[in-house]
C-alpha cells in the first residue's frame, strides 16, 4: 500500500454510480478517470459481494480498492481481470448468529442470501423465485448471474464455517413484501450486535454492528494514511447513511431516499443524469480551495 492519495472518494453502485439499467455511463467513467488522474482513490463502496462488482468499472486503470458487503470485506485489487486481488479487512458474522437468523426467517415468504467468499449464496429454489420478487429486470438479471444456488443453505453455512460476512433478506414486493420487511426489521435488530439496513426497496441487509460502509471508508483511510477530512461518500439508500454521516463530505443522489437526502451535506443530480460524476468534480473543487 505504497500509494499516497490526495483523498478517498467512496461511491455506492446501485442507484448511484450505475444508471437504472446497471450501466456505467461514459460521462460518469470520465469523471472517475479525471479523479484518478488527479490523485484520488476511487473506491466502490457497496452492499454487493466482490463477485458482483461490474467489470466495466473494475477494469478502469487506477481502481485498486473495493469496500464490499456494506464494509464487512475490503479488497486490494492488483488486476481485476487477471484475478489478482486479496482481502485486507474482514468482519465475519458468527455461524451461530447466521443459523439463528435463517431459522427465524424460515416461516416467512422471503429469500435468504448469504455472502461467502465474494459471492452471494441462495437456496436452490431462489433462482426461479427471483423472477417473482417484483424487482426491475436488470436487478433480477444481476442476482441470477452472480448468486450460487445450493440445496441446503444452512448446511452450506456449516461447511463454510466463519465465512459469512453478510446476510441479505429479499422480499416479494408484489406479495406484501414492503409490509413484511418493516415488520421483520425490529425482531432482526433485537437479535443483538447487528446492523440491519435497507439496501433497496426489496431487501434488508445484515452485518455485524462493527461492519458498515462508513466504517469501511475510515478503515481504508487509516490503512492508506489518508486524512479522514479528505473523504467523500455518495449514495442513495439506507445502507449508505453510515458513510454519508461519517465521511467529511456526504453526498446524496437526487433519486435517494428522503432520509438520505436530509442527512447529506450535498444533494447531487440523479443516477440518470451523471449525479455521481458531478459530485466527484464538485468535491475535487472543494479540496482545491
Amino acid at each position: 500500500m505504497a500509494e499516497k492519495y490526495r483523498g478517498i472518494i467512496g461511491l455506492d453502485l446501485d442507484g448511484t454510480l450505475l444508471d437504472p439499467d446497471k450501466v456505467l455511463r461514459p460521462e460518469t467513467r470520465r469523471s472517475l478517470e479525471k479523479a484518478i488522474e488527479a490523485g484520488y482513490c476511487i473506491v466502490p463502496v457497496t452492499g454487493r459481494p466482490f463477485g458482483g462488482l461490474p467489470a466495466a468499472l473494475m477494469e478502469i486503470q487506477g481502481i485498486h480498492y473495493a469496500v464490499t458487503a456494506n464494509g464487512a470485506a475490503i479488497y486490494r485489487i492488483d488486476d481485476f481481470t487477471g484475478g489478482r486481488w486479496h482481502t485486507i479487512h474482514e468482519d465475519m458474522l458468527a455461524d451461530e448468529k447466521v443459523l439463528e437468523i435463517l431459522d427465524f426467517l424460515a416461516p416467512y415468504h422471503v429469500i435468504p442470501d448469504c455472502m461467502v467468499e465474494g459471492h452471494g449464496t441462495m437456496p436452490a429454489w431462489g433462482y426461479e423465485a427471483i423472477g417473482q420478487m417484483g424487482i426491475a429486470p436488470p436487478m433480477a438479471a444481476y442476482l441470477r448471474s452472480d448468486r450460487r444456488f445450493v440445496p441446503d443453505l444452512k448446511e452450506f453455512v456449516r461447511q463454510h464455517s466463519g465465512r459469512v460476512c453478510k446476510l441479505t433478506v429479499d422480499f416479494f414486493m408484489k406479495d406484501g413484501g414492503a409490509a413484511l420487511k418493516e415488520s421483520l426489521r425490529g425482531p432482526l435488530c433485537a437479535m443483538g450486535d447487528l446492523n440491519v439496513v435497507s439496501g433497496g426497496a426489496h431487501n434488508l441487509e445484515i452485518t455485524n454492528r462493527t461492519a458498515a460502509k462508513g466504517l469501511g471508508i475510515l478503515t481504508l483511510a487509516r490503512l492508506l494514511d489518508v486524512d479522514p477530512g479528505r473523504t467523500m461518500a455518495c449514495g442513495d439508500d439506507g445502507n449508505d447513511l453510515d458513510m454519508i454521516r461519517r465521511a467529511a463530505f456526504g453526498v446524496a443522489m437526487a433519486n435517494a431516499a428522503a432520509e438520505v437526502r436530509q442527512q447529506a451535506d450535498y444533494v447531487t443530480d440523479s443516477n440518470e443524469r451523471n449525479g455521481a460524476g458531478k459530485a466527484i468534480e464538485y468535491f475535487m473543487e472543494l479540496m482545491d480551495r
